[in-house]
């Protein structure tokens, strides 16, 4: 019997682990380089350079570098695309020179 409770417990752990390793292959950072559309609170409009428009979650970047964002900047986004692929949830923005 002791042995079964141990087997189960076992699987149960990889089980639990394998979904953590995917939910972190999942979560991989992206960098996408093209124009902002608008800024408005913790939102963003971008149009890449390559593919659709899509929105950016800023609430994660450092305000210094997001406050002064304006429609028609070059920028490059880094961040995660949602599960859904709705939205990419920026870490950082730097303007491109």
């Amino acid at each position: 019997m002791e042995a079964m409770r141990r087997a189960a417990r076992g699987a149960l752990t990889t089980i639990l682990l394998l979904g953590l390793v995917c939910a972190a292959i999942a979560e991989e950072v992206r960098s996408f380089h093209g124009r902002v559309v608008w800024v408005q609170g913790t939102t963003m409009a971008f149009v890449p350079d390559v593919g659709a428009a899509f929105e950016v979650d800023v609430s994660k970047v450092d305000q210094a570098s997001s406050q002064f964002l304006k429609s028609g900047d070059r920028v490059t986004v880094v961040g995660v695309v949602t599960a859904d692929a709705s939205k990419v949830i920026a870490t950082t923005i730097k303007l491109d020179r």
